[in-house]
């Protein structure tokens, strides 16, 4: 948001002056990319509150029996209560906490016997399913996501070594580690080489590496529940093409009309192009950003020739464009230029 005086914005870390105010916008996307819901809140409105509002515009918007698929963000009790009640079904992440993933993946090591195995994306995943009441778990373990995992982490742990190697050398030396400032003075920090026998353990690893547990009410087959949830980023790629694809910059309005009539148009801006690219066979350009490069660069040349009449050209035409625009431009000029030149 551009200037202070707007209502809905709201600075996303309260105290920094710096950052500029936020609002924040919700979607949902079905399996086709058109988006059906739109939501605006406030920019510190956390996720598990504004689902609720998604939720709430489902029942106008979805058939029975749809199913909600979102991350650990809005995996609350109350909403998944509410989409039951609603009569639709749901899949989410479950939040990646030590003490309930403990107790999964001790129910994944004790069930080895129903372990199922498949390929998906080129990793091999195995999982172990159970039903929890009304709900189902999808236990997931993937050894390729395990090591990415922990080479990330131990490469955390390096660059914290290097910086502990600066702070030894002021321990060893007597020097202050920092002053902080307080009401009644100042506050030194001193440290203490605390040693310990044989290596230092890395203290990011949880043990949780390489497993993920998904919470469904329906009951499937595994890899289809895990290929559902990765269709989520249908919304996520859909909400990047507003803000860059669309260009939603700043919003300079402070009324709160305006401000949802700007966000509004490039939203739909954005639904008539998927429901172009929907109608049109074997789109090969489904960035917005892209495909609105190729249209800016189109351009009608006109050539009055001594000899006859005047030329219509399409300049710059991309092939890319041809399944969207088909044969429609050609009533404004050809493609080529006449082979009699």
């Amino acid at each position: 948001m551009r200037g202070q005086n707007v209502r809905w914005g709201v600075r996303v870390f309260p105290g920094q002056s710096a950052r500029k105010l936020q609002i924040a916008f919700g979607i949902s996307v079905g399996l086709n990319n058109i988006p059906t819901m739109l939501t605006i809140q406030k920019g510190n409105v956390q996720d598990k509150k504004h689902m609720q509002m998604l939720i709430r515009l489902c029942s106008s918007v979805l058939p029975e029996g749809s199913l909600l698929v979102f991350d650990c963000g809005g995996n609350t009790q109350d909403n998944k209560r509410r989409i039951r009640d609603l009569k639709f079904h749901y899949l989410t992440l479950k939040a990646k906490k030590k003490g309930p993933y403990r107790n999964e993946i001790t129910i994944y090591h004790a069930r080895k016997e129903s372990q199922v195995s498949f390929v998906s994306g080129n990793r091999v995943y195995s999982c172990v399913k159970y039903r929890d009441g009304e709900e189902v778990r999808y236990i997931f373990f993937c050894d390729d996501l395990a090591c990415d995992q922990l080479t990330k982490k131990a490469r955390k742990l390096e660059k914290d070594l290097e910086k502990g190697k600066v702070l030894t050398k002021k321990v060893e030396r007597g020097k202050d580690l920092g002053q902080y400032i307080a009401p009644g003075g100042w506050i030194i920090a001193r440290g203490h080489l605390q040693k310990i026998i044989g290596d230092i353990p890395n203290p990011y690893v949880t043990g949780l590496e390489g497993f993920f547990v998904l919470e469904s009410t329906i009951d499937d087959d595994p890899e289809n529940i895990l290929n559902a949830y990765k269709n989520r980023d249908r919304a996520e790629k859909f909400i990047r093409d507003l803000k860059e694809g669309a260009e939603l910059r700043p919003i300079r309005h402070w009324s709160k009309h305006a401000v949802i009539g700007c966000v509004l148009i490039v939203f739909l801006t954005k639904v008539l192009v998927s429901l172009t690219q929907l109608f049109c066979k074997d789109p090969v350009v489904k960035n917005l950003k892209v495909l609105k490069n190729y249209l800016t660069n189109l351009t009608l040349t006109i050539i009055y020739p001594s000899f006859g009449y005047p030329v219509k050209i399409i300049s710059n035409f991309s092939p890319e464009i041809r399944p969207i625009l088909g044969d429609f431009i050609k009533r404004y000029g050809s493609l080529e230029a006449p082979n009699h030149w």
